[in-house]
């Protein structure tokens, strides 16, 4: 096993630091996505 090893408590941690920051970045694109959607919406009526 490695050296370092979490308990429950500190694998939750380590999963919620974990979805943070990698989430943030896909977010972005979907959210940028989602604008452009409805900006060729607004401009289409």
């Amino acid at each position: 096993m490695g050296k370092y090893q979490l308990d429950y408590k500190g694998m939750q941690q380590v999963e919620r630091f974990h979805e943070k920051h990698s989430t943030v970045k896909s977010d972005k694109k979907a959210r940028v996505q989602a604008l452009l959607k409805q900006a060729k919406k607004k401009t289409g009526k």
